[in-house]
């Protein structure tokens, strides 16, 4: 789906954009351009580039969930640009995925083969129906076990564990998993603006 082919007034703002009748050979000829593809079931979706406020809650929720996984020695913490091959026309480009010590063998060069642990998808307007719908099914059917949706406009976190099983809705108060023991996140301070400081967040979680 080479840029040239679409009109530039329909990249202005954030967009989600389709090409049905794909195959993996047309994913794996544009996976590795500067724009986030993904592949369910022939159909090519490309993202427009994430806003400033949606980089904001990325960054901080890497930095907790990277220096905790890596003060406890837990696995590893990877960012939106890391693929996770569900099968072979299904291949996703989660926000945040944590994948523990003991899938660490299923990580290839540049993509994880299988579901990660922990996904995790920070809504914008142009992917929330997607994030909702055809990926969560696709999550589900792929056997992920925790999915998180982080909710920036309805100042929510959906927890669905397993993905397709909506667990939590949380909007203040300890979210906790089992993915990671003894992490927790205070869903409030996601609602910051600005949002507090992630190192002294991640020491407070760490009890440090």
């Amino acid at each position: 789906m080479p840029r040239a082919l679409i009109p530039t007034e329909m990249l202005a703002g954030e967009y989600l954009l389709k090409r049905y009748g794909a195959t993996t050979a047309d994913y794996e000829r544009v996976a590795d351009e500067d724009t986030r593809i993904e592949l369910l079931d022939g159909v090519l979706i490309m993202h427009s580039p994430a806003s400033i406020a949606h980089e904001d809650v990325f960054a901080w929720l890497l930095i907790l969930l990277r220096g905790y996984v890596g003060a406890r020695r837990l696995g590893r913490v990877f960012g939106s640009r890391t693929p996770m091959f569900l099968d072979e026309d299904r291949r996703f480009e989660p926000d945040l995925l944590f994948v523990s010590s003991q899938n660490l063998g299923r990580l290839g060069e540049v993509e994880l083969a299988g579901p990660a642990d922990l996904v995790v998808e920070i809504l914008s307007p142009a992917t929330r129906d997607y994030d909702l719908g055809e990926k969560r099914q696709a999550y589900a059917a792929g056997g992920v076990p925790e999915y998180w949706i982080v909710d920036p406009l309805n100042r929510q976190v959906l927890v669905d564990r397993p993905a397709g099983t909506r667990a939590v809705e949380l909007s203040a108060g300890r979210l906790e998993t089992p993915a990671l023991p003894g992490f927790w996140l205070e869903a409030g301070w996601l609602w910051h603006d600005p949002l507090p400081d992630a190192n002294q967040c991640l020491h407070q979680i760490l009890g440090q």
